[in-house]
C-alpha cells in the first residue's frame, strides 16, 4: 500500500474542520441549555409571585420566553469560565510538545537505540521529515499495547512524535509509515496549535460541566 503524505495532509485538514465545527455548536448548545434553565427559574419564581399575592384569583402569569438580560448574563457567564479553562490549559500546554508527551506518561526514544522496532519507528520518523521537509521531531514512546500515535507541539520546531510501545510493536513498517505520514500531516498543516487550543477548549467545558453538576446538587440538597 503506497502511502501518499499529502493525501494524509488534505484528510487531517478537513478532520480538523469537523472538530472545529463540533466544538463550536457544543458551545452553543451549553449556551442556549443555559439560557432555557434561567428562563425556567424565571417562570418559576413568576408562578410562585403569583400563587402567593393573588391565591384568590384566577389569573394566570403570562409565559416568558425572551429576557435579553438573562440572555446576556448567559453569554458573558459561559464566555468568562470557558474561556477562563481554555487559557488556563493552553498556558500549560504552551511549552511544546514535550510538555504534552510527558504529560501522557511519554518516555523521549534515544536516537541512538538500535533496537529493532525503535530503530525502526526512528528511521521512518527521519524519512517523513525529509519527504515533508520539517525539522526531525523528537520522538516518545507511550507504553501502551494499543495502536496510537499523535503529533504535539505549537510549531514545527517545537513539535514531537508520540507513537505508544503496541503500535511499534504490531504493525509492519509500511503500515507504521502510513501512521507517522498522518501525523507529519497534522505538523506540515499547523493542526498541533489548533489541536492544543481545541484541548483548551475541552478543559473549558469541562470546567463549566462541573460547576454545573456542583450548582444543581446545591439546588437539590437546598
Amino acid at each position: 500500500m503506497a502511502m501518499n503524505f499529502f493525501e494524509h495532509q488534505d484528510q487531517a485538514r478537513r478532520r480538523t474542520g469537523r472538530l472545529v465545527t463540533y466544538f463550536a455548536l457544543a458551545v452553543l448548545c451549553i449556551v442556549a441549555a443555559l439560557y432555557a434553565t434561567g428562563m425556567l427559574l424565571l417562570n418559576w419564581a413568576q408562578q410562585s409571585v403569583t400563587d402567593s399575592s393573588q391565591a384568590q384569583a384566577q389569573v394566570q402569569p403570562e409565559i416568558i420566553y425572551w429576557n435579553w438580560e438573562i440572555c446576556l448574563g448567559v453569554v458573558c457567564l459561559s464566555g468568562l469560565i470557558i474561556g477562563g479553562g481554555s487559557l488556563y490549559r493552553i498556558h500549560q500546554l504552551s511549552g511544546g510538545g514535550s510538555v504534552v508527551a510527558e504529560s501522557l506518561g511519554g518516555t523521549l526514544l534515544d536516537p541512538g537505540t538500535v533496537r529493532g522496532d525503535e530503530r525502526k519507528l526512528l528511521n521512518i520518523v527521519e524519512e517523513m521529515a525529509i519527504a515533508s521537509g520539517v525539522p526531525v521531531p523528537p520522538v516518545y514512546v507511550i507504553e501502551d499495547d494499543s495502536i496510537n500515535a499523535f503529533a504535539a507541539g505549537f510549531k514545527p520546531t517545537d513539535a514531537v512524535i508520540g507513537v505508544t510501545r503496541g503500535c511499534m510493536a504490531k504493525l509492519d513498517r509500511e503500515q507504521l509509515q502510513g501512521v507517522i505520514a498522518h501525523e507529519f500531516s497534522h505538523i506540515f498543516n499547523g493542526d498541533m496549535r489548533l489541536n492544543i487550543r481545541l484541548i483548551g477548549v475541552i478543559y473549558g467545558l469541562l470546567v463549566m460541566g462541573l460547576i454545573g453538576l456542583y450548582v444543581l446538587r446545591s439546588v437539590l440538597y437546598s
